[in-house]
């Protein structure tokens, strides 16, 4: 008998459209279209270098949110940001109430898995450290025994640091604080001999919020890995690929050396995958997400790439000074890394 080829290929295409991942009426995706702006949970202050600009929250971390506003809406400012406690922002994008989680939070398996989250892609390597008061002495961690350290409640710093004790059994006391301004405010009031954080925080916390960052230690010992993610939610992976790609977009145009003052040089390259990134030639499944032709050349041309980025709120065009270390580029010794953009 043969087969009827009409009613066959009406069932190959509807079962194409069943799987295929356009963005349906009640996905993120398409509530943020909606909308006309992302809702993005940035760090409570202080965090890192996360402040309050004339244009609203700036910092190396909120910068990312607006990096997604421009490659959906072609606007930096099409945005929301609100500051929030760690635990409080993750459960805000479990829960739907925002698009996307931004700051100095890990990637950890049970985010994923028990807060139904994904990690739409690594922002920042850093590990857990600690300052001292320059009085103390600059010596060991080892060395500072009966010392109290400073903590915050309800993170994984305060686990790695009870691993870390438990471990080398030291008899340190923890002072856990429900917020980092607490914790903060203990340490520099002389509560607390060590303050533990992320270096990040520890670095821009010494450089920002005291008239005296030299008298206080950075001390070298790292006690964990931190890769610092923007979170989304596992329920609309389109999104998440939305946020993932936007942000990939400015490593890529670091990789090709392509920044927000040389990009239209690069119009004429004959490099394929310039002219995919420059939306000279087109990335056909973009048009999938909604995206325009020339989504990563509209955050490269405002934002500017993530070498940009990172030495304009974090390194040496900052008031921070850090150095990029694990941050730079794969090829510079880091692990800052971009599938490709095709």
């Amino acid at each position: 008998m043969g087969i009827r080829i009409a009613p066959l290929l009406a069932i190959v295409t509807l079962l194409v459209l069943a799987v295929s991942p356009v963005a349906s009426a009640d996905s993120v995706l398409q509530a943020v279209r909606d909308r006309g702006y992302v809702k993005c949970a940035i760090g409570n202050r202080p965090v890192g270098d996360t402040r309050i600009g004339e244009l609203g929250y700036e910092g190396f971390f909120p910068e990312f949110c607006r990096v997604v506003a421009l490659a959906l809406f072609d606007d930096r400012n099409a945005v929301e940001l609100s500051p929030t406690l760690i635990r409080h922002g993750l459960k805000s994008v479990s829960e739907g109430d925002v698009d996307v989680y931004v700051s100095n939070v890990t990637w950890t398996f049970s985010r994923d898995i028990g807060l139904g989250l994904t990690a739409a892609a690594v922002l920042y390597f850093d590990g857990q450290g600690f300052m001292s008061h320059r009085d103390a002495n600059e010596r060991p961690l080892s060395a500072f025994g009966g010392s109290t350290v400073c903590v915050s409640h309800s993170t994984t710093t305060i686990a790695n640091l009870e691993d870390y004790i438990a471990l080398n059994g030291l008899d340190w006391e923890v002072l856990s604080f429900e917020s980092s301004q607490g914790r903060n405010d203990a340490f520099f009031s002389r509560r607390c001999d060590l303050l533990t954080a992320d270096r990040l925080v520890l670095a821009t916390l010494r450089a920002s919020a005291v008239d005296d960052p030299q008298n206080y230690v950075l001390h070298d010992e790292i006690i964990s890995k931190e890769p610092f993610v923007a979170y989304v939610s596992s329920t609309d992976m389109l999104w998440g690929n939305v946020v993932r790609w936007a942000i990939m977009a400015t490593i890529v145009a670091e990789e090709k050396g392509i920044t927000s003052r040389n990009y239209t040089d690069h119009l004429e390259s004959a490099d394929p995958a310039v002219r995919r990134l420059l939306g000279v030639e087109p990335l056909p499944a973009g048009a999938v997400a909604g995206l325009a032709t020339d989504w990563p050349r509209r955050i490269i041309a405002v934002a500017g790439n993530y070498g940009e980025i990172f030495e304009r709120y974090l390194g040496q065009q900052s008031q921070f000074g850090i150095d990029r270390g694990l941050n730079r580029l794969w090829r510079d010794g880091g692990l800052i890394y971009s599938p490709p953009l095709r």
